[in-house]
């Protein structure tokens, strides 16, 4: 069914979460435009080295399903000019670039609105738009998997040593509820003429599905320092490109892991995280100088590193990574969202307090309006609102009284 045939949507994208909340709103009959530049197509389109002739990777096909595609260079005036032409008469402006990007290019909220002051614009990142890490790089396995405690709560219930890995569960639940935002922003525009910006994040969807574990954490926290573990070996005949010493995860003094996903493999994320750990030598040694040369000899360069990182515990190499090039995630507990910096500057766990005076933490829907997620409201205590509704169907004081007589309610 196209219940959003008429819509019309830009979508300034790329990888797979925020792709994939324009890909179900094309699945359900909004007319998205799926804007690349000429120079730089989505990385999507050659993930896993299975370009086709003039097609993409199964996971592009998958994500940006039922799309119109334009290439753009925004880097241009005229570009930008076609960009804003595009925007004029569209319904949601949908980007997954950080901020610093999108002001470089032209196209950030009041860039949008001062040609479409109707628009909904919703952006997509890994962490949410606010806190010290709003424009860190971030993917389905660091903010989603990694960081949002999933991985973790995943290793206690299986008994795992070593963190499992996770295979794109984050892009696509996360697209999912990002849509559902998105047309609640679009809902409320309707009725009330009013537009909002939409945010959503990975690790903010994060903290939302693993909502049980995290509230549970409250009362008994599941932090595991197992001891060391042994890596599991590569799957059977696994050919040495999946091997990459800087996509992979290690374990730190105290046991715990670090997740490193240096996903393009960009020299300059190597040197700089090479210059933080007071490695400089291997920037310079001819077997790791480019990325090439790193991923032929991966497994020396893993042996290195798991060295390193064995040699400082879990808390030293997150202040060590903070403010480092390359996308990484510490793998985390579910009683560690509630210091997460990242969870405190956005809202994504909040406190209800309730009639008896108690009070509970809880994770909110991972999508901010204008910024603001909302205070959570409580669970209603059983029967609170009897009374109420039955007033509301045209129920008199005397007609609620002999339906609680004879235990028809309560």
């Amino acid at each position: 069914m196209r219940i959003l045939q008429g819509f019309k949507v830009v979508d300034v994208t790329a990888w797979a979460f925020v792709p994939s909340a324009g890909g179900v709103m094309a699945h359900w009959g909004a007319d998205v435009i799926k804007v690349e530049s000429p120079k730089a197509p989505d990385p999507m389109r050659t993930m896993g080295g299975t370009l086709e002739p003039g097609g993409a990777s199964t996971q592009f096909k998958h994500y940006s399903r039922g799309k119109r595609s334009i290439a753009i260079d925004l880097t241009t005036e005229e570009g930008r000019e076609l960009i804003y032409k595009l925007a004029a008469d569209a319904d949601v402006f949908l980007t997954s670039y950080l901020a610093p990007t999108r002001r470089k290019l032209g196209i950030d909220v009041d860039d949008i609105r001062k040609v479409n002051p109707k628009i909904i614009y919703a952006r997509g990142s890994g962490h949410g738009p606010k806190g010290p890490d709003a424009d860190r790089p971030g993917y389905d396995a660091l903010s989603w998997w990694y960081r949002g405690s999933l991985g973790q709560t995943s290793m206690d219930l299986s008994n795992l040593e070593w963190p499992a890995h996770m295979v794109g569960h984050g892009d696509g639940m996360s697209g999912m509820a990002f849509a559902g935002g998105i047309c609640a922003a679009l809902l409320h525009r309707e009725r009330t003429g009013e537009a909002t910006v939409v945010d959503s994040s990975l690790m903010g969807t994060a903290v939302w599905f693993n909502g049980p574990a995290i509230i549970g954490a409250q009362f008994n926290p599941v932090t595991r320092n197992p001891g060391p573990a042994k890596r599991p070996p590569p799957p059977p005949g696994a050919p040495a490109g999946l091997i990459s010493a800087v996509r992979t995860i290690y374990q730190t003094r105290d046991y715990r892991f670090i997740n490193l996903l240096f996903l393009t493999d960009d020299d300059r994320d190597f040197a700089d995280f090479c210059q933080r750990i007071g490695r400089e030598d291997l920037v310079a040694d001819a077997r790791f100088t480019v990325s090439r040369n790193r991923q032929a000899n991966s497994h020396a360069l893993q042996a290195i590193l798991e060295a390193e990182f064995a040699a400082r515990d879990f808390t030293e190499w997150k202040a060590l990574l903070a403010k480092a090039r390359g996308a990484w995630a510490p793998i985390q507990s579910p009683e560690e969202i509630y210091e997460d910096p990242q969870t405190l500057a956005n809202g994504f766990v909040r406190h209800v307090e309730y009639p008896n005076g108690g009070s509970l933490k809880v994770p909110v829907p991972p999508i901010l309006f204008d910024e603001e997620a909302g205070d959570p409201p409580r669970a209603p205590e059983f029967a609170e609102h009897t009374d109420e509704i039955l007033a509301e169907l045209g129920c008199d004081a005397a007609a609620i009284r002999r339906y609680r007589e004879a235990g028809t309610v309560a």
